[in-house]
């Protein structure tokens, strides 16, 4: 599934000029599990952020680029099986409510030792979650994407700042 479209007035814009440059943005233990979707068109234009499963659904990839970052950072996640009966659960991203189905464990892996797993929402969706709320509550969503925006990038500052020992 692509996820790419929001209408938050303050969203983080950038472009990917080719499948060279949106490849690049992942680390290179990413790139090695790096499925790209079918019939992706560039320049591809991104609002806040791009996100895609394979088919399989085993990994989940996201593309996010802070304004100051001078180019977008990209990371596979890692799905992790639930086990037992479905319970519900709370996105530490968004902080939207659904399923073990819904919400649940990706992981990140930081070296082949050491990895770093997120309870979020599984397809990465929380923009449009954050959204939905919003517009079902009358309230601006600006500060709760603003927040989503800080937990994205703090993701990407803990995989950059890792040594191994």
């Amino acid at each position: 599934m692509l996820s790419q479209i929001n209408n938050f007035q303050k969203e983080h814009v950038f472009s990917i000029a080719s499948e060279a440059e949106l490849i690049q943005s992942f680390r290179n233990r990413d790139q090695k599990k790096l499925v790209l979707p079918e019939n992706l068109k560039f320049p591809l234009n991104v609002s806040s952020y791009f996100t895609w499963r394979e088919p399989s659904g085993v990994y989940t990839y996201l593309v996010f680029k802070m304004p100051n970052w001078d180019l977008p950072r990209g990371v596979a996640f890692k799905k992790t099986a639930a086990t037992g009966e479905p319970v519900g659960g709370l996105c530490s991203w968004c902080h939207a409510y659904g399923s073990s189905e819904d919400i649940g464990m990706l992981t990140v892996n930081m070296s082949s030792d050491v990895s770093s797993s997120y309870y979020i929402c599984q397809d990465l969706r929380c923009i449009e979650k954050i959204e939905d709320a919003s517009n079902l509550s009358g309230k601006s969503p600006e500060k709760n994407i603003a927040e989503l925006y800080h937990r994205i990038s703090k993701l990407f500052e803990n995989i950059s700042s890792y040594k191994p020992d």
